[in-house]
C-alpha cells in the first residue's frame, strides 16, 4: 500500500504522531515516539510512502524530523532499532 505524507501537518512531535497514527491505522496503545513508529511500521509488512513538503516539516521539526526520515528509511530497509 502506499502512503502520502505532508510534511505541513507536522508541525509539533505531538501532531505529528496523531497525524501518523490516523494515516497509517496504528492501533490505540500506539505509543507516539520513534521507537514505536517503527515497530509499527515494519509489523504492517511492505509499505511505501511519499513524502512531500519535506523541508518544511525539517523546519518545524528540525533534528526530531530528521530522525523521523531515517526510522522510515530503516524500516523501508528492514534495518533494525
Amino acid at each position: 500500500m502506499k502512503y502520502v505524507l505532508d510534511g505541513k501537518r507536522m508541525v509539533s512531535k505531538d501532531e505529528t504522531h496523531a497525524y501518523l497514527k490516523e494515516t497509517f491505522g496504528f492501533p490505540a496503545y500506539y505509543g507516539n515516539n520513534l521507537d514505536a513508529l517503527y515497530d509499527c511500521l515494519t509489523a504492517m509488512g511492505e509499505v511505501k510512502v511519499e513524502f512531500i513538503n519535506v523541508d518544511e516539516m525539517l523546519g518545524t521539526l528540525g533534528s526530531y524530523g530528521e530522525k523521523l526520515l531515517k526510522v522510515f528509511i530503516k524500516a523501508e530497509m528492514g534495518i533494525e532499532e
